[in-house]
């Protein structure tokens, strides 16, 4: 009887599902707590998370994946499996079978070409080495004139090397001796070549021929054609279009140049080309010519061991003999009679015998004596030892054998000799004095502004600009190093001996104008430097203005021709057309000041006006800037030039005055019929002394008032977009209807009237009211809390466009994965580093444990050791 089963309980079931279920570490659960409980909000999965667990899963993915690609990054055993069809999962195995037996198949076709057991057809230049009977060397060209040669290398080779195992000799050619051979062979290719030249001779006769026979062909056919032709046609000329294309036919075609050089280049190569002519300038100041400058060549003897430590090379005249006799080359110099001359043997029997030379005390050249035999020889020397002998009894004799040598010498020179000694005596001092007058062409940068003064005085003004700019390119920047700092030196040098200039008596102001050009260079080679060298100059002269018009009550006087000239520099120097600018607009201000505060009492200050009036106007140019002291300069010239009335006082502004002298400078009493129109000289209008009665001519203020209504015509089109332009030329106007235009030339009132005209319409222009701003302005932000109306426990969502939200929503995400991504990059990294320290440790416990074991056998051995030199037996 068997056992009865027992149905499971419920406390059954319940304890072995607890069985089942994973135990959770409180201490490994993080909640995160909302500051606020928000009623029927479900929880959400990130309110409780378990950071233990999700690390251990980390961490055991990186060792799945990263710890073996750090494991594997530098092994190359991997097996990569590259047959056909295996990695592709769209072919069945029978597919993948017969691709690869397709593939073994054409493998197997293709030729070898290094399979040499087939029979193959081998050729040579194109040609079957089966039908080449003889291995000569093919013949490629015959039109060259060695082909034969060739032809008879290549035999010679073939018959004479290696025993001519490749070609059947001649039974006759082996009977002959070699040189026989090679005599026949020589033969036979002068015959060849004779036949050649033979056939080109008739192919040369014969072309002639045929172009005779053309010529006399062409020519009929030629008077045929033109017979057939009408007499209207034939005597008809080329028209413009084939004259054109003809002359199109012979036009020179363009040709490639060399490259064009740098600015560096080029000034390497005028500093060169200013040092080789100097050179050559002070060769010709001490007398000598091409030749004679040139390094002369110093004999060199054969036994010479060169323990002269020379660092340089040198010239010398070797040594060499001819057919048994010395060789004598002159030089160019040997025949100015500056070199030394080698005596030539006489007798070829006696090679290795010294040379017997006299020296002539007069020109220290070397005699020649030829030797005829070796009795004369004998003789020779018993002389010189005779002439020693005496030489030493008896001095005074010698000495005067010498003079009455000399003597002789000059005597028995020819006449015609003299006169070409004289000729080129003459030359020479010539040569001297012209050299002496011409300009160096190398100096020294000056250092100060008065070694400058010296290296200019005494020349005039080309030669004083030559020496400038000659400065300028022996220290170009490119060329050494602090050349710029000299270059900047020099312009500030040459700036103030601009001013020196306008200052002289009278002004070189034509100088002046030249120096502008090297001015100009130097800048562009260094803008600040110049700019803060002008600017300097420029608040010199304004600390003057100032204390001038601090002396005479806040009244000053127009400056010199040099400060009016400067103004003029700073505009041609830099740039006018800046909004702002660290050199022209405090120039600009300082013209303005000047203009503003010196008054008006001779003809000199009214030319001065006008000239920086001019100078505003190149100035503002470009900009259209709105100087008021220039119309009110310009309007108080026509307030001199206009008629007063007697009891009524004028309203003018300051520095111009309503009453005094000088209101009357410009008027004119008589009646002027023309206008005399001749450019002002600076040099003479504003020169310290002034001619007499130059200001104090009708036709002056004439001229003056026809300049002042040219420069209003410019401003006025200057100024006439700008919306104040009728308060600014109302009291212009004003002034022109003053003006006796009646005692005024024609032209001046036509020019008068052209102003006004033109000058009535923009002032007589309406003008819009204002009116207040058609845009509602923004109210200004409250400090209250903004309450929404609806609030259904969530933000309200965004209310852009939709492509606008759709984009707003990409760019969370890309943040939010950037984001992710440098985190999970920082956690591989700090895993790679746990990873190597841990690899670290393994190799320093390993290798201290195998310190340990070897220190602890050599401890055994040292013991032992020690036991043995005790005497005690080692267990």
């Amino acid at each position: 009887m068997g056992k009865k089963k027992h149905k499971p309980t419920a406390d059954h079931t319940r304890n072995k599902r607890k069985g089942h279920e994973k135990k959770v570490n409180p201490f490994e659960v993080k909640v995160n707590r909302q500051k606020h409980d928000v009623l029927g909000r479900k929880m959400s999965k990130f309110d409780k998370g378990m950071p233990g667990v999700s690390r251990s899963k980390a961490t055991k993915k990186r060792k799945a994946t990263l710890l073996k690609e750090y494991e594997q990054q530098f092994k190359k055993n991997r097996f990569v499996d590259k047959r056909i069809g295996e990695h592709d999962t769209g072919l069945s195995l029978e597919e993948k079978m017969m691709k690869r037996y397709a593939m073994e198949r054409s493998k197997s076709s293709v030729k070898n070409k290094f399979n040499l057991n087939e029979e193959e057809e081998l050729t040579h230049y194109g040609q079957s080495l089966a039908d080449i009977e003889k291995f000569d060397e093919p013949i490629i060209s015959d039109e060259e004139e060695d082909d034969d040669d060739r032809r008879a290398a290549a035999k010679l080779v073939a018959q004479e090397h290696f025993g001519g195992f490749l070609q059947r000799r001649n039974p006759d050619d082996e009977k002959k001796s070699w040189k026989e051979r090679m005599e026949d062979m020589i033969k036979e290719s002068k015959k060849k070549k004779h036949e050649r030249q033979m056939e080109k001779e008739e192919t040369v006769q014969m072309t002639e021929e045929l172009d005779e026979q053309w010529k006399s062909l062409h020519s009929l056919i030629s008077k045929s054609k033109m017979k057939g032709k009408n007499e209207e046609d034939a005597k008809k000329t080329a028209d413009d279009y084939d004259i054109a294309v003809r002359s199109l036919q012979f036009e020179m075609k363009g040709q490639a140049t060399d490259r064009l050089k740098s600015e560096e280049e080029l000034a390497k190569d005028e500093k060169e080309r200013l040092e080789k002519l100097e050179a050559d300038r002070i060769r010709r100041m001490k007398g000598l010519t091409e030749e004679e400058s040139r390094p002369k060549p110093k004999h060199r003897s054969a036994d010479d061991l060169d323990d002269g430590f020379a660092l340089e090379p040198q010239d010398f005249d070797y040594v060499s003999y001819k057919d048994g006799e010395l060789n004598k080359e002159k030089t160019d110099d040997d025949s100015d009679g500056d070199d030394d001359n080698v005596s030539e043997p006489g007798n070829s029997d006696h090679e290795g015998d010294d040379e017997d030379c006299y020296i002539d005390d007069d020109n220290d050249d070397m005699n020649e004596k030829p030797k005829e035999d070796d009795a004369g020889d004998d003789e020779d020397e018993q002389n010189v030892a005779e002439d020693d002998d005496n030489s030493s009894s008896d001095a005074e004799d010698n000495y005067e054998d010498l003079e009455s040598d000399r003597e002789e010498d000059v005597e028995n020179i020819p006449e015609d000799v003299k006169q070409q000694k004289k000729v080129e005596d003459k030359l020479r001092l010539t040569m001297i004095e012209q050299a002496k007058k011409e300009l160096p062409y190398t100096f020294k940068a000056p250092a100060s502004y008065d070694e400058l003064l010296d290296i200019l005085e005494g020349h005039n003004m080309e030669d004083q600009l030559t020496i400038i700019e000659r400065i300028r390119k022996c220290h170009h920047p490119s060329l050494a190093e602090g050349n710029k700092q000299k270059l900047e030196k020099l312009f500030g040098h040459l700036v103030q001996f601009y001013g020196d200039l306008c200052i002289q008596d009278p002004p070189q102001v034509d100088f002046a104008d030249r120096l502008v050009t090297p001015l100009y260079e130097l800048t562009q080679m260094s803008r600040e430097i110049a700019g803060t060298v002008i600017t300097a100059n420029l608040m010199n002269r304004q600390e003057e203005f100032a204390e001038i018009c601090q002396k005479k009550a806040g009244r000053g006087l127009y400056p010199g021709l040099d400060t009016l000239l400067l103004f003029k520099l700073v505009s041609i120097l830099f740039p006018t057309s800046d909004f702002r600018h660290s050199v022209t607009t405090p120039s600009l201000l300082f013209m303005c000041q000047v203009l503003g505060q010196s008054s008006v009492h001779s003809g000199r200050d009214v030319v001065a006006g006008l000239f920086l009036c001019n100078l505003c106007l190149e100035y503002v140019s470009m900009s259209k800037r709105y100087i008021p002291e220039v119309i009110n300069f310009l309007h108080g010239l026509l307030f001199y030039a206009a008629d007063k009335e007697t009891n009524k006082i004028e309203s003018v502004i300051p520095p111009f005055k309503p009453v005094g002298k000088s209101i009357s400078l410009l008027h004119i009493s008589n009646e002027v019929k023309s206008i005399k129109h001749e450019k002002w000289s600076l040099s003479e209008m504003l020169a310290p002394v002034v001619e007499e009665n130059l200001y104090g001519t009708d036709q002056f203020r004439i001229t003056s008032i026809c300049r002042c209504f040219r420069l209003l015509s410019e401003y006025r089109k200057l100024y006439c977009d700008l919306s104040s332009f009728k308060e600014i030329f109302t009291p212009v106007l004003y002034m022109c209807h003053k003006l006796p235009k009646h005692k005024y030339p024609t032209e001046l009132q036509n020019m008068i009237n052209d102003f006004t005209a033109s000058c009535e319409e923009p002032c007589n222009r309406k003008k819009a009211p204002l009116v207040m701003q058609k845009k509602k302005p923004k109210p200004l932000k409250m400090f209250e809390p903004k309450v929404e109306e609806k609030f259904d426990g969530r933000k309200k969502g965004r209310r852009g466009t939709r492509d606008f939200n759709e984009k707003q929503k990409m760019i969370h995400k890309y943040k939010k994965e950037m984001k992710g991504a440098v985190r999970e990059l920082k956690k591989d990294t700090r895993f790679l580093a746990r990873q190597k320290l841990h690899e670290t440790m393994e190799k320093d416990f390993e290798r201290k444990r195998k310190v340990k074991e070897i220190m602890g056998g050599l401890a055994h051995q040292e013991g032992d050791y020690k036991k043995m030199k005790r005497g005690v037996k080692p267990e």
